[in-house]
């Protein structure tokens, strides 16, 4: 099975606001570049010579955060592979929303299906959750096995449902699953190994 390493794009305008963003973009914040930047140098000590390849979701806070990566560990950004399937969640009318409380006020039965059944989930004008968990499935089934380690640079949703989809977890578990801006999972066959950059830095 392909080794991956999940990476979530760094702190953007909008999460720093408290705003989901599904498949509307903003930039990262210098917080969102110091980020991308720890992250940085902690892969390129363990991945400098190791054969590569960066995929990123189209959306600017995560190619701007490949393209930090990429710079550290000395891989040409005209090599970053840009995969639509790597998109964030397509939330319709609720992106831009302040907080998934605020979601659950305005939409309770919507945000109820989103924790108990993740792939009936469909906000009106957006995507349902299982066209999302189709397109991982076709990139993850796309992927060579050839030993060569694929970085992916997307969004938390993105790596909550590979990580599920690898690890064959139910959808509810999917969602239930942590992430951060500061955590990078490396996945390896069944294997999962989870690395906290701010808690590998106070220690």
């Amino acid at each position: 099975m392909t080794a991956l390493i999940l990476v979530r794009h760094g702190e953007s305008e909008w999460n720093r606001e408290g705003r989901v963003q599904g498949q509307f973009d903003s930039p990262l914040t210098e917080m969102g570049v110091v980020q991308a930047k720890s992250i940085s140098c902690y892969l390129s000590g363990v991945l400098l010579k190791e054969p590569l390849r960066i995929y990123t979701s189209p959306l600017e806070r995560a190619s701007e955060t490949a393209s930090i990566i990429a710079e550290e560990l000395q891989y040409p950004k005209e090599k970053i592979i840009i995969e639509q399937r790597l998109n964030d969640f397509n939330l319709g009318v609720i992106a831009g929303t302040y907080g998934w409380e605020k979601i659950a006020e305005m939409y309770p039965d919507l945000a109820r299906i989103r924790l108990q059944d993740p792939l009936r989930f469909h906000p009106p004008g957006g995507e349902c959750g299982a066209d999302f968990e189709s397109r991982l499935r076709s990139f993850l089934d796309d992927l060579q096995d050839d030993g060569i380690t694929n970085l992916l640079v997307s969004h938390g949703i993105v790596n909550k449902f590979i990580r599920g989809i690898r690890r064959n977890l139910k959808g509810e578990e999917i969602i239930a699953l942590g992430e951060s801006q500061d955590t990078i999972y490396c996945l390896d066959h069944e294997q999962e190994n989870e690395i906290n950059l701010a808690r590998e830095n106070t220690e």
